[in-house]
């Protein structure tokens, strides 16, 4: 990707906007976790219920423990990330007090390392991690053209030049239940096998 577009994405992170971004699953819109009119502006856009929170999508595996409950045995977390990180894989954990609380809920966070290496690198450019969900509006089918994107021009600071990876949303784990929340790009089959593994 040439600096060009990426610059300017990250200024706007950098500022508090939102974004909407090309990930490696469908369109995303992308804030800083720190920021709450960013947040505030992300639930006006989906139409998405207060209660419901944002994942965060972070750099590495150390950044994703980091916000971790320090309490808590993340072995299945770390087995689970190793397996199928960078990837289509949201991992739902007990928060520490590092994560921020706009993406807590009921005391546990959502996570995912992005398969996007341009967006690993502008998470890390902004301390790690940020807040996401899908572009589309609540009950409304994913986004996945740059041409569908541009539709939110209006709505967000920036939209990304570039294509989506995937046809389907990441795959949803509570890890401390070992339960499968949400199928998605990553099969349920496979997320048992490894976790049932010895």
């Amino acid at each position: 990707m040439a600096e060009s577009a990426f610059e300017p994405s990250l200024e706007v992170l950098r500022a508090g906007g939102v974004l909407a971004w090309p990930t490696d699953t469908t369109w995303g819109l992308v804030a800083r976790a720190d920021r709450s009119e960013a947040l505030a502006r992300i639930y006006r856009l989906k139409g998405r219920p207060a209660d419901k929170p944002l994942q965060l999508l972070v750099a590495d595996l150390e950044t994703a423990l980091a916000l971790l409950d320090p309490g808590w045995d993340p072995a299945p977390f770390v087995r689970l990330a190793k397996a199928f990180w960078p990837g289509a894989l949201t991992l739902v954990a007990p928060a520490g007090p590092a994560a921020p609380a706009a993406c807590v809920r009921e005391g546990r966070v959502g996570l995912r390392q992005p398969a996007d290496a341009e967006l690993r690198r502008l998470l890390a450019a902004v301390g790690g991690y940020a807040a996401a969900t899908s572009l589309n509006p609540s009950g409304r089918p994913p986004v996945r053209s740059y041409r569908e994107a541009l539709r939110y021009a209006d709505r967000v600071d920036r939209v990304h030049p570039g294509e989506a990876g995937g046809e389907l949303a990441s795959t949803v784990v509570d890890v401390e239940r070992g339960e499968v929340l949400r199928e998605g790009a990553v099969p349920a089959e496979a997320i048992s096998k490894v976790l049932e593994a010895p």
